[in-house]
């Protein structure tokens, strides 16, 4: 997911057990787009002059009871 120039939410794909499936859902920032699912939230904090930069998560694990 990316948050867009027009601040609009951009869901571009999703990857499972290595398949990758195209979504390019387009949303305005905070609605709801009608679907349940995993939202799985991270940190991502800046250095001391706040520089922009680009993070892929790779192996992520999660685990529900």
């Amino acid at each position: 997911m990316q948050r867009t120039s027009d601040n609009h939410l951009l869901y571009q794909s999703i990857t499972l057990n290595g398949v990758t499936s195209t979504l390019n859902w387009y949303f305005a920032a905070g609605s709801s787009p009608g679907w349940n699912g995993i939202t799985v939230n991270y940190q991502m904090d800046g250095n001391y002059a706040q520089q922009p930069y680009t993070v892929w998560l790779d192996r992520l694990n999660f685990s529900y009871w």
